[in-house]
Protein backbone atom coordinates (compact mmCIF):
# COMPACT_ATOMS: atom_id res chain seq x y z
CA UNK A 1 0.00 0.00 0.00
CA UNK A 2 2.69 2.58 0.75
CA UNK A 3 4.66 1.60 -2.03
CA UNK A 4 1.70 2.64 -4.23
CA UNK A 5 0.98 6.11 -2.66
CA UNK A 6 4.67 6.86 -3.09
CA UNK A 7 4.57 5.49 -6.92
CA UNK A 8 1.37 7.97 -6.85
CA UNK A 9 3.14 10.91 -5.89
CA UNK A 10 6.30 10.67 -7.69
CA UNK A 11 3.74 10.65 -10.63
CA UNK A 12 1.74 13.54 -9.48
CA UNK A 13 5.07 15.44 -8.80
CA UNK A 14 6.58 14.43 -12.30
CA UNK A 15 3.38 15.65 -14.08
CA UNK A 16 3.71 19.11 -12.39
CA UNK A 17 7.14 19.47 -12.87
CA UNK A 18 6.80 19.15 -16.59
CA UNK A 19 3.50 21.17 -16.79
CA UNK A 20 6.00 23.98 -15.09
CA UNK A 21 8.49 23.49 -17.81
CA UNK A 22 6.54 24.39 -20.62
CA UNK A 23 7.32 28.20 -21.59
CA UNK A 24 4.90 30.18 -24.04
CA UNK A 25 6.24 31.61 -26.94
CA UNK A 26 4.50 34.76 -26.72
CA UNK A 27 1.89 35.98 -24.05
CA UNK A 28 -0.25 37.37 -26.98
CA UNK A 29 0.68 36.52 -30.51
CA UNK A 30 1.69 39.29 -32.83
CA UNK A 31 -0.99 38.62 -34.99
CA UNK A 32 -3.84 38.81 -32.33
CA UNK A 33 -2.28 41.92 -30.70
CA UNK A 34 -3.11 43.50 -33.84
CA UNK A 35 -6.90 43.30 -33.34
CA UNK A 36 -7.71 46.77 -32.50
CA UNK A 37 -5.98 48.19 -35.77
CA UNK A 38 -6.81 44.77 -38.52
CA UNK A 39 -9.44 42.77 -36.73
CA UNK A 40 -12.44 42.28 -38.32
CA UNK A 41 -14.63 44.16 -35.92
CA UNK A 42 -12.79 47.62 -36.61
CA UNK A 43 -12.17 47.25 -40.22
CA UNK A 44 -15.65 45.56 -42.14
CA UNK A 45 -18.07 45.98 -39.30
CA UNK A 46 -18.30 49.99 -39.49
CA UNK A 47 -18.47 49.70 -43.62
CA UNK A 48 -21.20 46.92 -43.17
CA UNK A 49 -23.36 49.38 -40.84
CA UNK A 50 -22.84 51.81 -44.02
CA UNK A 51 -24.82 49.54 -46.66
CA UNK A 52 -27.77 47.39 -44.78
CA UNK A 53 -27.57 45.04 -47.67
CA UNK A 54 -24.34 44.39 -47.49
CA UNK A 55 -25.19 43.84 -43.31
CA UNK A 56 -28.27 41.61 -43.96
CA UNK A 57 -25.75 39.58 -46.38
CA UNK A 58 -22.94 39.18 -43.74
CA UNK A 59 -25.13 38.63 -40.61
CA UNK A 60 -28.59 38.14 -41.57
CA UNK A 61 -30.17 40.33 -39.80
CA UNK A 62 -31.14 44.27 -40.03
CA UNK A 63 -29.43 46.54 -38.39
CA UNK A 64 -32.35 47.58 -36.44
CA UNK A 65 -33.02 43.91 -35.46
CA UNK A 66 -29.26 43.87 -34.42
CA UNK A 67 -29.36 47.25 -32.24
CA UNK A 68 -32.64 45.86 -30.60
CA UNK A 69 -30.91 42.60 -29.77
CA UNK A 70 -28.15 43.98 -28.68
CA UNK A 71 -30.28 46.32 -25.89
CA UNK A 72 -31.92 43.43 -24.74
CA UNK A 73 -28.80 40.91 -23.75
CA UNK A 74 -26.19 43.92 -23.51
CA UNK A 75 -26.31 43.55 -19.99
CA UNK A 76 -26.14 40.18 -19.68
CA UNK A 77 -23.14 39.51 -21.61
CA UNK A 78 -20.97 42.72 -20.85
CA UNK A 79 -17.86 41.38 -18.89
CA UNK A 80 -16.13 43.36 -16.29
CA UNK A 81 -12.94 45.39 -16.99
CA UNK A 82 -9.79 44.55 -15.07
CA UNK A 83 -6.75 46.48 -14.39
CA UNK A 84 -4.47 44.31 -16.76
CA UNK A 85 -7.01 44.77 -19.89
CA UNK A 86 -10.72 45.95 -21.15
CA UNK A 87 -13.19 43.51 -21.42
CA UNK A 88 -14.40 42.41 -25.06
CA UNK A 89 -17.81 44.66 -25.95
CA UNK A 90 -21.12 43.12 -25.50
CA UNK A 91 -21.18 44.39 -29.98
CA UNK A 92 -18.24 42.54 -30.55
CA UNK A 93 -19.26 39.58 -28.80
CA UNK A 94 -22.77 39.11 -30.83
CA UNK A 95 -20.91 40.29 -34.08
CA UNK A 96 -19.30 37.30 -33.58
CA UNK A 97 -21.71 34.89 -32.14
CA UNK A 98 -24.28 35.91 -35.42
CA UNK A 99 -21.15 35.41 -37.94
CA UNK A 100 -21.04 32.21 -36.67
CA UNK A 101 -24.38 31.25 -36.47
CA UNK A 102 -25.09 32.92 -39.75
CA UNK A 103 -22.25 30.88 -41.47
CA UNK A 104 -21.49 27.84 -39.79
CA UNK A 105 -18.28 28.82 -40.28
CA UNK A 106 -14.93 27.38 -38.13
CA UNK A 107 -13.55 28.63 -34.66
CA UNK A 108 -10.08 28.98 -36.49
CA UNK A 109 -11.63 31.27 -38.95
CA UNK A 110 -13.24 33.42 -36.75
CA UNK A 111 -10.04 33.11 -34.53
CA UNK A 112 -8.35 34.71 -37.37
CA UNK A 113 -10.80 36.99 -38.95
CA UNK A 114 -11.84 38.74 -35.45
CA UNK A 115 -7.95 38.18 -33.78
CA UNK A 116 -9.32 36.63 -30.84
CA UNK A 117 -7.68 33.69 -29.39
CA UNK A 118 -9.80 30.25 -30.33
CA UNK A 119 -10.48 29.40 -26.61
CA UNK A 120 -11.95 32.82 -26.52
CA UNK A 121 -14.16 32.88 -29.84
CA UNK A 122 -15.40 29.35 -27.93
CA UNK A 123 -16.41 31.17 -24.87
CA UNK A 124 -17.85 33.67 -26.93
CA UNK A 125 -20.11 31.04 -29.07
CA UNK A 126 -21.07 29.07 -26.01
CA UNK A 127 -21.65 30.68 -23.15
Amino acid sequence: MDFEVIACVWLLYRRYKRRRQRQREYWVHPILRDRLTHGMFVTLYPKLRQYEPKFFNYFRMSTKSFDDLLHVIKVDITGDSTILRDSISAEEKLVITLRYLATGCSFADLHYGYRFGKSTIIIINYY
